[in-house]
Formats: structure tokens, C-alpha cells, sequence
């Protein structure tokens, strides 16, 4: 009996790249749920949904980790969304606008350098304004960007979204 023989019962050799794949799958998977999550947190929280204290125990982490994912993606586009379609009534409008222009000025200087410098100066200017001023310029920047004041790209831009918002309230 010649035991150097192959035996037939032993285990095939594994196929290169398969822990790759399931970490890829693993990603995946993890990346559809989460995103499940804030979709559910947003449907939670809009006006015709009947339970408030669950969209109001979901939707401030929820709401916060999109927007912050949107402007490290793409900064300038979810900057314009906030200031064409945002609720200036709402109480910390201002403030948020604020921190958006921040980020867009510090954060990511390369990015701001190439705006136009009527937009750069309206975002220097709100983000070192007073409290109570700060609403007013958000509110100047939404109204610049629609009328053409920067640009026929930036109010292409802004009055596609504001159409978009139209027509997802329609």
C-alpha cells in the first residue's frame, strides 16, 4: 500500500482572492444597510409620518452623519442643496449655514479657491457674521446663486435643484 498516493477525500485548495471577495461583500452588505437606516431615519422624520418620538430620537444622528457624508463627497453641491432648498425659518438655519461655509473655507481650501470670488467673499462674509446676521446672508448667497450673480454654471445648478425639490413635493 503506497501511502504518497492521492487520496481522493481530501479538501480542495481554497480559490485565490475569496477573502478579498467576502470583505468586498462584507462592505457591501454593511454600507446597503446603513444606507437602509437613513433612508427609514429620513421617511421617519418627514411631515406625513404619525410617529414623532421615533423620528425625533432617530433623526438628528441620522440627518447629521448624511449631511456630514454629502459634504466630504462633494462640498460645493451639497453646500448649494442646503442654501437653495433650505427652510431659513427653521432656528439654527443660520448656524448650520455657517458651519458650511466654514467647512467649505477651511476644509477644503482647493475647492474654495476655485469659486468665484463674488461667492468666496458671501462665504467669508457669513461665516464671520453675528448670529442674528447670519440667516440674511445665507439667504443673499441662495438669492445670488439663483439670479446668475456667480456664475450661469452655479444658477444652472441651483435652479435644477430647486425644480428637483419641486418636483419631489409634487
Amino acid at each position: 500500500m503506497d501511502n504518497a498516493a492521492p487520496n481522493s477525500s481530501t479538501p480542495t485548495q481554497r480559490r485565490k482572492g475569496s477573502k478579498a471577495r467576502t470583505a468586498v461583500v462584507g462592505v457591501l452588505a454593511a454600507s446597503l444597510l446603513l444606507g437602509g437606516g437613513v433612508l427609514a431615519a429620513n421617511a421617519a422624520s418627514s411631515p406625513t409620518a404619525t410617529s414623532t418620538t421615533a423620528a425625533a430620537t432617530s433623526q438628528p444622528t441620522a440627518t447629521a452623519a448624511a449631511a456630514k457624508s454629502a459634504l466630504a463627497r462633494h462640498p460645493l453641491s451639497a453646500a448649494l442643496r442646503f442654501f437653495v432648498n433650505g427652510d431659513s425659518s427653521k432656528p439654527n438655519y443660520g448656524q448650520r449655514a455657517a458651519k458650511i461655509a466654514t467647512f467649505i473655507l477651511d476644509k477644503r481650501p482647493k475647492l474654495a479657491a476655485k469659486l468665484p470670488a463674488a461667492l468666496q467673499a458671501d462665504l467669508k462674509a457669513l461665516k464671520d457674521a453675528a448670529d442674528g446676521d447670519r440667516v440674511a446672508k445665507a439667504t443673499h448667497i441662495k438669492d445670488t446663486a439663483l439670479n446668475g450673480g456667480y456664475g450661469p454654471k452655479i444658477q444652472a445648478q441651483a435652479k435644477r435643484m430647486q425644480e428637483q425639490k419641486a418636483d419631489r413635493k409634487a
